[in-house]
């Protein structure tokens, strides 16, 4: 298991939190998932085949600015 953190922006309530946080939990190899919005912090626990790569890539895909 791996722990990876990815900072975000623009996480405005907490239905949208509540939606990424069930999308990313619905990836494969995901294990974990917390969200602080208030900071724009996602930890995530995670195994193969799941990367942080390809979760940065859905929080993306889920209309979230991703900060690096």
């Amino acid at each position: 298991m791996e722990n990876g953190i990815v900072y975000v922006a623009n996480i405005e309530t907490i239905e949208e939190e509540n939606q990424l946080k069930t999308r990313l939990e619905n990836m494969i190899g995901v294990e974990k998932v917390d969200i602080d919005s208030k900071v724009g912090e996602i930890k995530v626990l995670f195994e193969t085949p799941a990367n942080l790569n390809s979760i940065e890539k859905e929080v993306y895909d889920s209309g979230f600015r991703v900060r690096y």
